[in-house]
């Protein structure tokens, strides 16, 4: 039985990625995932925009190492299907936080879980979603 329910955001993983602080919390939950009823969801397009971003920082083999290792995560992928989009757009016309942001939010709603993160951006949303401060 699933006991809790995160959504990572691309804050989250690239704290993690790169060691920063709040990096053991993303740990702990992967640790969890795999063994005690934690749920752990990325939206694709927050998997789009980690790549862009290491590709970017780092080069196009460090953006690939990045996802390879994500796919071993216990971690469910979630598809921007037609209800994720359309309530992600909702998200993204009312409050003042990214597109891609957006998307976890969505995410999380869908899937019943909190947003993980420590991207301040996501206070916005606070009143929608219940958020798991990492930082």
């Amino acid at each position: 039985m699933i006991d809790e329910r995160y959504a990572l955001d691309t804050f989250a993983i690239l704290t993690y990625y790169g060691g920063e602080d709040g990096a053991d919390a993303i740990e702990e939950l992967l640790i969890k995932a795999r063994s005690e009823g934690v749920k752990l969801y990325i939206n694709y397009v927050n998997l789009g925009e980690v790549y862009y971003i290491i590709f970017r920082e780092e080069g196009v083999d460090k953006a690939n190492e990045a996802v390879a290792l994500m796919k071993r995560w216990p971690i469910e992928f979630i598809c921007a299907d037609e209800r994720i989009s359309l309530v992600a757009g909702r998200i993204k016309a009312i409050h003042p936080i990214s597109y891609a942001d957006a998307f976890a939010v969505a995410t999380a709603v869908n899937m019943g879980a909190k947003v993980v993160t420590g991207d301040l951006e996501f206070r916005a949303v606070e009143d929608v979603v219940p958020i798991f401060w990492i930082k």
